[in-house]
């Protein structure tokens, strides 16, 4: 019998790396037309699809991965997509994405999906940390599970994200040493993890620098939200000498409603943000953000899913890796 064809196969022969031939056999939209052109018509050359089919029936393994987050158009999830992706690419395996379109509805019937598509395994950025919760069960039953990012601590699956609580503190002894007394958060609502942790570490970091009936700004994880806030702290009044925003796609968008008005960042309030993602390096000024280590979070949690595949009754594992704030001009120089 000859030897398997395999990602790395079809890759040489399209001469182009195993990570865009694995995006292109996935249907990535990022991959270039032409590139995914050669991969595919490679693939067929190879008789690689016809492959991974008798390979499947025969281990009863697809080598898919599949992978649900709230929002494609957030650039955070993007960059941990394309990590993810880099991680399964390195086995020959592939990555199926969906967008929950941040609803639970939706989130439900795309996790349904994948695993009737016999995905190997599903990493899942859940939507809600309560209501997320009986898709996720539900899917655990079938295949192995790791939550990313944001945690439905409920679903007793493996989960990987970064340390918000740290993250927030060090905004906010960062903006102390530029000389700050007065804070303002502009986040999303507590419904998920990652909002819930970051709001009450500011509460408790910021403390009696927050004034309590126009520290908080709470809305959503997307632009809109941010130009919303920013029209709110513009007519209420003062600003404060710093603002900490939850994320950085709600930074950018406050950002430049704020410079619009004719507010200068960081002469007139200083900007910090989470998230350390490419938009926020694009902004004048660029943003300070928290950065976390996507690409290690990333091999983690493909690692935690080989190993519930192994083993499924581990104990629900937790991996939280430490976050670092990035220093750039939006808090001065």
């Amino acid at each position: 019998m000859g030897r398997s064809i395999t990602v790395r196969d079809v890759a040489a022969a399209a001469q182009v790396s195993p990570a865009t031939a694995s995006r292109a056999l996935a249907g990535h939209p990022s991959v270039n037309p032409e590139m995914a052109r050669r991969v595919l018509k490679a693939s067929r050359e190879l008789g690689y699809s016809a492959n991974v089919f008798a390979r499947a029936l025969r281990t009863q393994r697809t080598d898919t991965i599949g992978m649900v987050v709230p929002s494609i158009s957030n650039p955070y999830f993007v960059a941990a997509v394309e990590a993810v992706e880099q991680v399964l690419a390195e086995t020959d395996r592939s990555l199926i994405l969906c967008d929950s379109r941040d609803t639970v509805a939706t989130e439900a019937a795309r996790i349904d999906l994948l695993v009737g598509r016999r995905v190997d395994g599903l990493i899942v950025v859940p939507v809600s940390a309560h209501d997320s919760v009986p898709a996720l069960r539900t899917a655990a039953a079938e295949v192995a599970v790791t939550q990313f990012d944001r945690i439905a601590e409920a679903a007793g699956t493996d989960f990987v994200g970064g340390d918000n609580d740290d993250g927030v503190r060090q905004c906010v002894e960062h903006l102390r040493e530029r000389g700050c007394r007065t804070f303002a958060y502009i986040g999303a609502r507590p419904t998920t993890s990652t909002a819930d942790e970051r709001l009450r570490a500011f509460r408790r970091f910021a403390g009696d620098g927050v004034a309590p009936d126009r520290g908080f700004l709470l809305g959503e994880f997307n632009a809109e939200w941010g130009r919303e806030a920013a029209r709110t702290l513009l007519d209420d009044g003062p600003l404060p000498d710093a603002i900490v925003c939850g994320a950085d796609v709600i930074a950018v968008s406050l950002l430049t409603t704020l410079r619009a008005a004719g507010v200068e960042v960081p002469r007139d309030v200083k900007l910090v943000s989470y998230d350390d993602s490419s938009m926020g390096q694009l902004t004048v000024p660029r943003l300070t953000s928290v950065h976390q280590p996507v690409d290690s979070m990333a091999r983690e949690a493909v690692r935690l899913l080989d190993g519930r595949r192994e083993d499924g009754s581990l104990p629900a594992r937790k991996s939280i890796f430490a976050p670092d704030i990035v220093v750039r001009e939006s808090t001065g120089t």
